[in-house]
């Protein structure tokens, strides 16, 4: 059961950094752990102290319930926060400009 969850947290670890386009190296820098580390959290291979879990979750702009039980602010919006805070700010109306016609094709082939 343990190794089962190790292996959750750490899947939801490498998902978050790599939808941040994180390398683990990258990862690691940002939240002062080596990258040996993240790998073996990453694999589940390994547990890890409270306070290498809030350094994870600042580092990767997450929180604490979604990394430990999956639990996610609104759905995928853990994920999609994940990745537009890490991206420069003079690219965000881009993104939102897309992501309204996004959502609004969706809503257009919904009817």
């Amino acid at each position: 059961m343990k190794k089962q969850l190790n292996v959750e947290i750490g899947g939801r670890i490498r998902k978050t950094r790599e939808a941040l386009g994180y390398s683990r190296e990258t990862l690691a820098e940002k939240a002062d752990l080596a990258s040996s580390f993240i790998g073996t959290i990453e694999l589940g291979a390994g547990s890890f102290t409270a306070e290498t879990l809030i350094k994870l979750c600042r580092a990767l702009g997450t929180s604490a319930d979604y990394i430990l039980f999956g639990r996610e602010e609104q759905g995928d919006l853990t994920t999609i926060h994940a990745m537009l805070s890490g991206l420069d700010p003079r690219y965000l109306p881009y993104v939102e400009e897309l992501l309204g016609a996004y959502v609004k094709s969706l809503h257009l082939s919904e009817q």
